[in-house]
């Protein structure tokens, strides 16, 4: 799902020089940006504050994005409450943490550590890479449009990032910017979810909640490619036509339509799926 877009309004730092067939941007006197940052875990979306802070700088691998727009999601949220923090406390990993060594991770080797405030928030969007701090991959990404997968400390919501070179993907020009914004979290769930963990076949169902969230659209369009039904359950009527014509098989609106009922009558009580495997 995503709420809204934010469109960075930021201006070159410093001054242009050519490098090749790229622009390399490179800030001097070190002007501050624009950034969007918490400070704490809060309830309130009213304690992000927009604040001036420094051009940040690439190191190896990574490249500067001057950022473009950047989707408001959901999930941007759970930095701002500190939901994912305080689940990822109770793994087991992390309720066995030592005296010396407090920090909250989200893997068991306890090598990518769950961020606290402060820091800028945004998880993803679109830019044009300005700088590189070394390596083939950043190198060959200046100058370039990309999508971004990023998340803080150094989120997106912000008019200069910095990601690793291997998070950004080069985007079609002819990908207006609120689409290229959305290339990689959404898209790339729904084709995992589809493909990899539910493996629907072709010509089978898949029932997608949420329907008219950016994931559940993308879940549509993969199904009208790859030949299985999506039947779409939204709350109401006001997503259904455009559901339809992106190619829902069939739409329910749970504010009038029993769920259950509707789902047995439209696949005649048939429940497909994969054979279960066992092991001996």
């Amino acid at each position: 799902m995503v709420i809204g877009l934010v469109r960075a309004k930021s201006t070159a730092v410093g001054h242009t020089e050519p490098s090749g067939n790229a622009t390399t941007l490179r800030p001097q006197g070190a002007p501050p940006m624009k950034s969007a940052r918490v400070h704490a875990f809060t309830q309130r979306p009213a304690d992000i504050r927009i604040e001036d802070v420094p051009v940040p700088e690439p190191g190896p691998g990574q490249v500067r994005v001057r950022m473009l727009c950047s989707p408001v999601n959901p999930s941007d949220f759970h930095f701002v409450r500190g939901t994912y923090y305080q689940a990822l406390e109770r793994i087991i990993w992390n309720q066995r943490r030592s005296d010396a060594d407090r920090r909250v991770c989200f893997d068991p080797g306890r090598k990518v550590e769950c961020p606290v405030p402060p820091y800028a928030l945004g998880g993803e969007g679109v830019g044009v890479v300005d700088a590189g701090g070394g390596g083939f991959l950043a190198n060959r990404l200046k100058g370039k449009r990309v999508a971004v997968a990023g998340g803080p400390p150094n989120g997106t919501w912000q008019e200069f990032t910095i990601v690793d070179a291997k998070r950004a993907v080069v985007v079609p020009d002819g990908l207006a910017d609120e689409q290229a914004a959305m290339y990689l979290a959404n898209p790339i769930s729904a084709h995992v979810m589809i493909r990899e963990v539910l493996q629907v076949p072709r010509g089978g169902w898949a029932l997608v909640t949420a329907a008219g969230s950016a994931l559940g659209k993308s879940v549509v369009r993969i199904g009208r490619r790859d030949g299985f039904r999506t039947i779409c359950v939204v709350r109401s009527g006001g997503n259904s036509a455009e559901l339809t014509a992106l190619g829902a098989a069939a739409m329910i609106e749970t504010d009038h339509q029993d769920l259950i009922a509707a789902v047995a009558r439209l696949t005649a009580g048939i429940l497909q799926g994969r054979p279960e495997t066992r092991r001996p």
